[in-house]
This record gives C-alpha cells, structure tokens and sequence, in this order.
C-alpha cells in the first residue's frame, strides 16, 4: 500500500473515532447541561460522514483527481439529501435541516483534505 493510501485510512479511521468519541461523550455532555453549541451536538455523524468514507474508498485504491472529486459530489450528495430525506419519508431516522448543511460542510471539508494530501512537493522546496 502506498503512503497517501495509508494517510487516507488514517485519516477515516482517525475521523470516524472522533465522530464516535464526540457521540459518546460531547452529545451527552451537551445535553444533559442544557448547552447550546449551535447544533454542532446533533450534526457530529454528519459532519464525518463524507470525509470518512471518501478517505476509506482512497485508502484502498488510486483515483485520478477527477474520479476522487465525482466521488466527494456523489458522497455529499446521498449524505446530505438521499439520507436526510429517507428521515423525511419516515424511511429511516428523523429529518433535519442542519445535517444537510453539516453534510455539504463535511463534503466541502473533504475536498480541502483532498488538495492537502494529494498536494505535490514544489521543486524549489528542499
């Protein structure tokens, strides 16, 4: 496995721990003292959603820069609206607004891990 597949499993693995850990401890915590964080509480799962799969899919095997920009769309897209929606129809979970943002924002967010990883050494640096 080359480096930048192994610096794009880290990477989800590290993203959706973080995920899991906020879940587990901040959401209560936030709860249980009455805090308004502005939302950030309900949105965790989809603030990871799109940069932990985007990162797991790329840990395993090399796309082109536009393969791997096609893959953030077609992630925050489903993410953000195919799941939200299903909570809408009464499908799955419950619809809410701020996870279609948080889920654009977490597309967005993948596209600047995308650009700093994938970013090219110039020549001129030692």
């Amino acid at each position: 496995m080359k480096i930048i597949g192994k610096t794009y499993l880290i990477l989800s693995v590290s993203v959706v721990l973080l995920g899991l850990l906020l879940s587990w401890f901040y959401r209560p915590y936030i709860y249980s003292n009455n805090l308004n964080d502005f939302g950030l509480a309900d949105t965790i799962g989809s603030l990871v959603s799109v940069i932990g799969f985007c990162c797991f899919v790329w840990g395993f095997k090399s796309y082109s820069n536009r393969e791997k920009n096609k893959q953030i769309i077609l992630a925050t897209l489903v993410y953000s609206f195919g799941w939200e929606f299903a909570g809408l129809l009464g499908i799955y979970g419950t619809f809410d607004p701020k996870d279609i943002v948080a889920a654009l924002l977490s597309g967005l967010l993948t596209f600047v891990i995308k650009e700093i990883v994938d970013r090219k050494p110039s020549k001129n640096q030692n």
